[in-house]
């Protein structure tokens, strides 16, 4: 806000750039409202890694095809190859599986229930006497 010396501000100047300021303001706001929003960056990074998975086993499908295509033109003498692909496609497979039933874990921090304390059911089986010790 610059005014020149000896002149009378002008009101609709001076309303432009508070109007410009306000503006700036607001998405100053906005942007860090964005960048504290934990659970929106964290669902954005799920589906990021979803979609990666699936175009991981779009790329190992192709693959197996093209392998199985190669062996059934070749009379499929050399077996290796093609059990080769069938792994990879079921790494593949549980790539996917892991990302998109990971949601059901995140929450917990462990994969065990809390009831049975640090040790798990081995830690109760201890503490019952059930553990084969006398």
């Amino acid at each position: 806000m610059t005014r020149k010396s000896g002149t009378a501000p002008d009101s609709r100047q001076l309303r432009a750039e508070v109007e410009q300021a306000r503006e700036e303001l607001a998405d100053t706001v906005a942007e860090l409202a964005g960048k504290a929003d934990v659970k929106a960056h964290a669902r954005e990074m799920a589906a990021h890694a979803k979609s990666k998975a699936l175009f991981e086993a779009n790329e190992a499908k192709a693959r197996v095809q093209h392998t199985a295509e190669e062996a059934a033109n070749r009379g499929f003498t050399r077996p290796g190859p093609a059990i080769a692909a069938v792994g990879g496609l079921g790494a593949a497979a549980l790539v996917i599986y892991l990302v998109l039933h990971r949601q059901q874990f995140s929450g917990r921090g462990h994969w065990t229930h809390r009831r049975h304390g640090a040790l798990g059911k081995l830690g109760a089986k201890r503490k019952s006497g059930m553990c084969g010790r006398r």
